[in-house]
């Protein structure tokens, strides 16, 4: 593994990397029957792994930490992440492991789908040097629960220089061992499923109120057609409207490009702020940089532009298959605003 010389990263990822193959239909089978399938694709996945990919077609850099095997399902997701700006140098790549794959059921009337998931064989990733460079000269550290013991090292490091830790808490992923994970968090967004869980409400506004109250500098919920909810550092509550769509395609990558888009722009505003442009910035200076305080700095009208781009990213991501593949480009972006 290399040592990221003069390689600026604004955000790095933990979590697993897959490929997946859509498949949609009909409908769901109930039994045993022959359907013909609508149509299919193959495409890069993992919710961190997916966000990371959005921000990188954004502007941000971006560098992926995880463990996958050298199959030819392994090779797929390293030229994906190529495709979209994301570094692999800190993926570890283990001989003679398969890599994990998802294989994904989209009703064709609604856009739901229904995930069959094969884990990668690969050894949990370790925590290395390389890592805790990279955390420490990065912006965000953003994650959502998995390889936890190279996890939560990398957050030791993240508290202890500064850098912002963002969770993305998805649908039935929370549990106990999340609690202490989500109120260590500094940004976290989570699927309506997660808030009800760890705050056990289903009143979206106090949700995010709780979470806030729970150490979260930013805390979000967001409810697909419904929209997204966010208090803000400072308590201010923020009701982000959606951007809805006459037909869904599929919303497999709603949640992730979610994520991305709002780093992404958040990315964006920390640069601002510190004055210096994506291509200037030294590796010393970012790495005198305290990023969770810039956090705390943000004006409110440049989080709610985050959260209305992470909106409109996510509504034209569901007119597409695919978590990938959809990415909407900016200009269309920019358009669907207004």
């Amino acid at each position: 593994m290399s040592t990221f010389p003069q390689k600026h990263i604004d955000i790095v990822g933990i979590g697993a990397s897959t490929l997946d193959r859509f498949i949609v239909v009909d409908h769901y089978p109930t039994g045993r029957e022959v359907q013909q399938v609508v149509s299919s694709t193959t495409d890069g996945g993992g919710p961190v792994a997916t966000a990371l990919a959005v921000a990188g077609k954004y502007g941000a850099r971006t560098a992926m930490i995880d463990s996958i095997g050298d199959d030819m399902v392994g090779r797929h997701i390293l030229d994906d992440f190529e495709k979209y700006n994301v570094n692999t140098e800190a993926i570890q790549v283990e001989s003679g492991a398969n890599s994990g794959v998802a294989t994904i059921l989209v009703k064709q009337s609604t856009g739901e789908r229904a995930v069959f998931f094969e884990r990668s064989t690969a050894t949990e990733p370790e925590f290395l040097d390389t890592h805790k460079q990279l955390i420490g000269s990065a912006y965000i550290l953003h994650i959502n629960g998995r390889h936890r013991q190279l996890m939560r090292s990398a957050m030791a490091v993240a508290k202890e220089v500064g850098t912002i830790i963002s969770l993305d808490g998805g649908a039935q992923r929370y549990d106990e061992d999340m609690k202490p994970i989500t109120e260590a968090s500094h940004i976290v967004i989570v699927a309506r499923d997660y808030a009800e869980k760890y705050t056990g409400t289903t009143n979206l506004k106090e949700a995010c109120r709780i979470i806030h109250e729970r150490g979260a500098c930013i805390a979000g919920v967001t409810d697909g057609a419904n929209g997204s909810y966010f208090v803000w550092p400072d308590g201010t509550f923020y009701r982000c409207e959606p951007f809805t769509q006459s037909t869904v395609v599929d919303t497999t990558g709603a949640g992730d490009s979610f994520h991305g888009a709002f780093l992404a722009n958040l990315v964006y505003t920390i640069n601002h702020m510190k004055g210096q442009d994506t291509t200037s910035t030294t590796k010393h200076d970012r790495a005198s940089i305290h990023a969770v305080e810039l956090l705390k700095a943000c004006a409110h009208s440049d989080l709610e532009k985050a959260a209305i781009f992470a909106s409109a990213v996510a509504s034209l991501n569901t007119q597409g298959i695919g978590g990938r593949s959809p990415i909407p480009t900016l200009k269309s972006v920019q358009e669907l605003i207004g």
